[in-house]
């Protein structure tokens, strides 16, 4: 049963992927004094249309974690694909605190066609989108009650439109879950706040801030290979250019479904992919692995 709990915790809960071990407080983090890696390739693809507002597509890069790619207001049809590489490290500080630091980087590829003037073109970019550090920290065992688990991060990189900045964006969140063997029923919820950010033109840009709520239900389907499916919702403040708003606020509703495989004690691997029920036009397929060393 320790091999079903880790893949359990592999899919629902990317930030605390945890080699082969039990669903209990002592083992959900990182042992004192040991490092995790979490690596993960996601594809995503977007589509839109004549006449829709400018708003961000998000694209995860952890549980609460997201890229907002500004979009335009769309005066022709287009469609977007976008890889991003996410490479973690977690450190196991305490029993029951851990450090981590993520960096991830961005690939896109943009098509646009105009109907009217019957031209097409096609945008090609890529760059280091963002590193962040952060901490987690175990509040409640899983006994009576469920666990409690907070996390905080800070952004000490990011790129947006073309100018890098630090400290402009910060996370805050907590994760609750209660192991019903063979069942693990989870909810994080978030908070992201974004301070403006200077362009190199001199212009105040500032991401709109956004709030997450994400329930899941994962099940061991046997000692090695797990199933994990849940709901996101996502509330984003409209974006900001020198105080004047570039989109509408925003809300978007996705779904979101996985497996995971434990090879070994220290390696496993995942795979998932979300999709759009409501909101901006996208979809995404995420492959991870996760080592103990």
């Amino acid at each position: 049963m320790k091999t079903q709990y880790l893949l359990l915790l592999t899919a629902t809960l990317p930030l605390y992927a945890f080699a082969d071990l039990p669903l209990s407080l002592e083992d959900i983090l990182t042992d004192k004094g040991k490092l995790k890696l979490d690596a993960s390739i996601s594809y995503i693809n977007s589509e839109s249309s004549q006449s829709e507002l400018a708003a961000p597509v998000f694209i995860q890069t952890g549980p609460a974690s997201f890229i907002p790619v500004p979009t335009e207001l769309n005066q022709t049809n287009k469609n977007s694909d976008m890889l991003a590489g996410t490479l973690g490290l977690r450190y196991g500080l305490t029993g029951n605190t851990d450090l981590y630091g993520n960096a991830s980087w961005l690939w896109r590829e943009e098509r646009s066609f105009d109907s009217e003037s019957q031209t097409s073109s096609r945008n090609r970019n890529k760059h280091l989108s963002d590193v962040s550090i952060g901490i987690s920290h175990t509040f409640l065992k899983d006994e009576k009650n469920p666990a409690l688990i907070g996390f905080a991060e800070a952004a000490v990189y990011e790129k947006s439109r073309g100018k890098a900045s630090s400290g402009k964006s910060w996370l805050i969140g907590a994760t609750t879950y209660k192991a019903i063997d063979p069942v693990v029923l989870s909810l994080t919820a978030a908070y992201r706040l974004n301070r403006n950010k200077t362009l190199s033109d001199g212009q105040k840009s500032k991401a709109g801030n956004y709030w997450l709520l994400n329930p899941n239900i994962s099940f061991a389907a046997n000692d090695r290979i797990s199933l994990t499916g849940g709901i996101q919702w996502l509330g984003a403040q409209p974006d900001r250019l020198d105080g004047k708003k570039e989109s509408a606020r925003s809300t978007s509703t996705y779904a979101h479904f996985g497996a995971g495989y434990g090879f070994s004690k220290s390696t496993s691997l995942n795979a998932s992919a979300r999709f759009n029920i409501s909101g901006q036009s996208s979809s995404e397929l995420k492959l991870g692995v996760q080592h103990t060393f």
